[in-house]
């Protein structure tokens, strides 16, 4: 029997079907071979909505963190031989005071690793429009930290803090001072010299959560370069914790040092612990302050007739140095210095003539400096104080802790006159004076005690335009056992910090 034709037609179709379907697979294979190895021209591709050039962003600081180390204290007080010539921290006393200022929700203090009381700043009279948030203390019982979290950051807002030290009896005899350190990645200190009978104990702070490892470099008057430490230049600081290095004791024998602390993971704060002895004999301590950057003018205020006067300096290039008092009646008496570059220099200026308060530096290649100030009292006993270069920004802050005193020094370093406010508080935050300020070219202006309120313990310098200023302090007890006392306070910034952030789209998969 033949074939009919509708059997015919369904053949014919089901092979034409087998066809397409092998003639579809091989185009649909070929078509995904060549995606893998092919870019699609970008029209053909979904867009991802954001633009592929760069944006920027405004950032502001909120949080600022302060660290306040323990008071002054020998490196190691443990008793060895005879008493006569055991070593003694004698009737030391502390105080310490915390301010914050303008726009901030809530300041506190509290110890370094989080744990025990925090302190809360308080306004003491809400009522008034000072924004001023205050608490008092010691320094007897460990560093504390000041964490201060900003509503606004705008110029006027932020936190100023400090702690003093005082002896009339055992090896710490006079005074010491340091302001509370910010935290950062790295620091830099010039410090006196590192004759025998000195210690230098450089002790680091780390309030993060992380651990981190630091590197200590350190350059000395008899070498260029940096030295070869006997201790070593690495440190490592615990989270939460505290880490010290005799830096003295890993470069001894030097006229002066400059040092810088790098951190690797994670922000710290630090400072230079230094005492002095000959024998038995009490020679001063103070604590070195973290530099601000280099300049090549400058102006170092806290100084009194009759003291002794060493200026550091360090280059990283070869500079030519001219240093001059200010407001004494030597004013515009140079004293010229070649710095050699890699090398620490350590100049003696000579004693501070009459009314002399302030030292004006200049360079022709930007230096770190620093003044090393000395007073000498009975029997060979002395004590010295570290003067650095205070930023000069628009608004700044001192607080000063109770039973502590002082003259305000504010020294213009520019070529015309300045003008300023200085505004002084009292222990809870009440303004209690508001002094108008013009400083001349290249002058210095001095301000008692007398000139404000006995009640004063805040200070406030804002609309600055370029002045520098810190306090020479004082102690009553010191004063009154007929003892040596220097000490200096330099300004912490109102000023929070900003940065712009530049961001840019792109398509790559991080691995």
């Amino acid at each position: 029997m033949s074939e009919t034709p509708r059997r015919k037609s369904r053949g014919t179709g089901r092979i034409r079907r087998i066809i397409l379907a092998v003639i579809t697979t091989v185009l649909l294979v070929a078509l995904f071979a060549a995606l893998s190895v092919l870019r699609l021209v970008p029209q053909w591709t979904d867009a991802t909505g954001v633009s592929a050039s760069a944006r920027g962003y405004d950032v502001s600081q909120r949080q600022v963190t302060a660290y306040c180390p323990a008071r002054m204290a020998l490196s190691d007080d443990a008793s060895y031989g005879d008493s006569q010539y055991h070593v003694s921290q004698g009737n030391i006393a502390s105080s310490a005071r915390y301010a914050a200022f303008g726009s901030v929700y809530q300041s506190s203090v509290g110890a370094l690793d989080g744990n025990g009381t925090q302190t809360l700043l308080k306004d003491v009279d809400s009522q008034d429009q000072t924004d001023v948030k205050v608490a008092a203390g010691d320094a007897d019982h460990g560093a504390r930290l000041v964490d201060t979290r900003l509503l606004q950051a705008q110029s006027g807002t932020g936190s100023a803090a400090s702690i003093a030290a005082w002896a009339t009896s055992g090896d710490l005899k006079g005074m010491s001072a340091a302001s509370c350190v910010p935290t950062g990645l790295q620091q830099s200190f010039l410090l006196p010299d590192t004759s025998t009978g000195t210690t230098q104990q450089l002790v680091v702070a780390n309030p993060s959560a992380k651990a981190t490892s630091l590197r200590v470099d350190v350059w000395g008057s008899k070498q260029t370069g940096t030295m070869t430490l006997s201790t070593g230049r690495t440190l490592n600081v615990a989270a939460y914790g505290e880490s010290t290095l005799d830096l003295a004791a890993g470069a001894s024998d030097q006229d002066a040092l400059f040092v810088t602390v790098s951190s690797q993971e994670a922000p710290v704060a630090a400072v230079v612990r230094i005492v002095h002895m000959d024998g038995l004999t009490s020679k001063g301590s103070d604590f070195a302050m973290p530099l601000n950057s280099s300049t090549k003018s400058t102006t170092l205020n806290g100084f009194n007739k009759g003291d002794s006067v060493t200026l550091l300096g360090f280059s990283e290039a070869n500079a030519a140095v001219e240093a001059s008092w200010v407001g004494g009646s030597e004013g515009g008496k140079l004293h010229t210095a070649q710095l050699t570059g890699g090398k620490v220099s350590a100049i003696d200026l000579g004693q501070a003539p009459k009314d002399a308060s302030a030292l004006r530096v200049t360079s022709d290649s930007a230096l770190y400096v620093a003044a090393k100030v000395t007073d000498s009292g009975h029997d060979g006993i002395e004590d010295f104080g570290l003067v650095d270069s205070a930023p000069a920004v628009a608004s700044s802050a001192i607080a000063l802790p109770d039973k502590v005193g002082g003259d305000v020094i504010v020294g213009n370093p520019s070529d015309g006159m300045r003008k300023a406010t200085l505004t002084a508080y009292d222990a809870d935050g009440r303004q209690v004076s508001d002094n108008a300020l013009k400083v001349g070219a290249h002058g210095v202006s001095r301000l008692s005690s007398k000139d404000f309120s006995d009640k004063a313990k805040l200070f406030v310098l804002s609309g600055n335009a370029g002045l520098q200023w810190g306090i020479r302090l004082s102690q009553d007890d010191v004063s009154n056992a007929n003892l040596p006392g220097v000490s200096w306070l330099g300004p912490q910034p109102l000023e929070p910090r900003h940065a712009h952030v530049r961001a840019a789209a792109s398509q790559q998969i991080a691995h």
